[in-house]
């Protein structure tokens, strides 16, 4: 049995290194993607907290999960404060890992094709649906069911956005979710090893990978997937801004060439009348 971190140690160890490194190894953007890179990380974080600390209240509430005696110091609405640290280590690690990896977040023709967009509303109600429906199935369902009816309209409102760019960019996207999401499989894993905190045998499946439940791996792809999607589309709105506005200028600003009103100019003399 290894021996038993706080929350905050637990980040000393495992979360803040890898955070160092990444930004570390970043790339170096000009002075526009630098700035757009930072705001869609800002934006991202915030939305973190606003989305995710209802439901991780209600879960830690239910008794979804659990942490040892004196391994949480601070809790703010049930929730401690390394869980309310990580909403920010996750998203910026995920982040940093994105643009490590690489995206273009170009517009092309076809991005705003209904199809996708359709499609992904049509999977995101699904998976709200399915997720409240296993919760009431079994008590053993909440964390699995809560989870899946949690990332639903998540799924369904950027799929809605830019269905046709995530369509055609699957590869991105996975890299950057899946590889960060590894990482903190392991982590997690290591935590629950050490009882830093525990998941409850009665709000979940019991089916595990290697000792990891399902739930943490899912919860932890899941969290990916809709950081490095939101990421990824805020760029890519940006970018389809720059080019309608690219477009529009040039009609707006060339006065010369359009047919506005005013008064007639004089008609020409009559060359074969002459004054007097």
């Amino acid at each position: 049995m290894l021996p038993t971190l706080t929350y905050l140690q637990f980040h000393l160890v495992f979360s803040l290194p890898v955070l160092a490194l990444l930004w570390y190894l970043a790339p170096r953007y000009d002075a526009v993607r630098r700035r757009r890179a930072a705001v869609g990380i800002a934006i991202l974080v915030a939305i973190a907290y606003v989305y995710t600390t209802p439901w991780i209240s209600y879960m830690i509430r239910r008794g979804a999960w659990s942490y040892a005696d004196g391994a949480v110091l601070v809790r703010a609405l049930s929730i401690p404060l390394g869980e309310y640290l990580f909403f920010t280590i996750q998203t910026v690690v995920t982040a940093f890992a994105l643009h490590l990896i690489g995206f273009d977040p170009t517009f092309r023709e076809g991005d705003f094709d209904r199809g996708p967009r359709v499609a992904g509303v049509v999977a995101g109600a699904a998976m709200v649906v399915a997720g409240l429906w296993l919760v009431t199935l079994d008590p053993s369902y909440l964390y699995l069911g809560g989870l899946i009816a949690w990332v639903g309209p998540v799924f369904a409102l950027q799929w809605s956005v830019g269905g046709g760019y995530l369509l055609r960019t699957p590869r991105m996207w996975l890299a950057a979710t899946l590889i960060p999401a590894a990482y903190f499989w392991i982590a997690d894993r290591i935590a629950i090893e050490m009882g830093t905190w525990m998941l409850s045998t009665e709000y979940t499946t019991g089916i595990a990978v290697l000792g990891l439940p399902i739930e943490e791996m899912l919860f932890f792809a899941s969290a990916g997937v809709m950081t490095v999607n939101g990421l990824v589309l805020f760029e890519w709105v940006l970018d389809w801004n720059d080019r309608r506005r690219g477009v529009a200028e040039p009609a707006s600003s060339g006065g010369a060439e359009r047919d506005v009103p005013g008064p007639e100019p004089p008609a020409d003399p009559d060359p074969d009348v002459v004054d007097d």
